[in-house]
């Protein structure tokens, strides 16, 4: 008969997520998650206890989620930036030099994904510690370098943002848009929202689609592949506090001199 997740909780020291617990629960969880991850980091991580964090991680998910309705949820906000903003667009004139808009905010939602991994997803600060606890002692642990695959739908929930998460950015992006659409030009605001909303869902989606299995259809493309093999580099668990936190496009691992050594 099949251990329950209690069971190899109990027997390999986790307990489960410490976020949405209080008091000597929550204490007793963020012991096992401290101790976890310097286990981890110091090359420590057995495959039971992989399977533990796993196995428990997974029997926390509440009955009534859905893998598919989060991913739509997700890639929706985006879209329903995008519409949006391509309706705003149409009445307006946008000039050549609006434009320049883009790429700008591209630079910057590049720094802001490589300074966010480094320091919010890797370290707990409040008020995001829920962001750390999900990430660093919980996904890290489940997926690391040579096992990235997702063994079903339902761990969507482990490597996808909450839909609130992304819908929070999209409105934390809108003030400075109506800034930028008051300063420059109200095209150029409407093209600073619709760019920052879609690098979000571009991020997300890469990232469901790096722990895609190797040889699946969406595993098997080449740039898929190779950007893969980047973000699992990350996820030695040795590394990840140091290296590739770039989850789109390495640029300011290049930049910052944060991309993993090849040896």
């Amino acid at each position: 008969m099949a251990a329950l997740p209690t069971e190899n909780a109990e027997k390999h020291g986790y307990q489960g997520p410490s976020f949405g617990t209080s008091g000597p629960t929550r204490d007793a969880r963020r012991a096992d998650e401290k101790a976890l991850v310097k286990e981890a980091g110091s090359g420590g991580l057995t495959e039971a206890r992989r399977d533990a964090v796993r196995a428990q991680s997974i029997a926390e998910i509440p009955w009534w989620y859905s893998a598919w309705g989060h991913l739509a949820a997700t890639t929706g906000i985006g879209l329903a930036v995008l519409a949006v903003s391509t309706y705003q667009l149409s009445k307006l004139s946008t000039r050549a030099t609006d434009w320049i808009v883009v790429p700008l905010v591209l630079l910057l939602s590049n720094f802001y994904e490589w300074r966010v991994h480094k320091h919010v997803l890797h370290r707990r600060r409040w008020p995001f510690e829920v962001i750390y606890d999900k990430h660093t002692p919980m996904h890290h642990m489940i997926y690391v370098e040579d096992d990235m695959a997702l063994r079903s739908t339902k761990e969507f929930r482990l490597v996808l943002i909450p839909a609130a998460g992304v819908l929070g950015i999209v409105l934390a992006a809108a003030p400075v848009a109506f800034g930028v659409g008051r300063l420059w030009s109200a095209s150029a605001g409407w093209l600073f929202l619709v760019t920052a909303s879609l690098y979000m869902v571009t991020y997300e989606v890469l990232h469901l689609c790096y722990h895609a299995p190797k040889d699946s259809l969406i595993g098997r493309q080449r740039f898929i592949a190779v950007m893969r093999a980047h973000h699992a580099k990350h996820h030695d668990p040795r590394l990840m506090q140091k290296w590739n936190f770039n989850v789109t496009i390495p640029l300011f691992d290049w930049i910052m001199g944060t991309i993993a050594p090849k040896k």
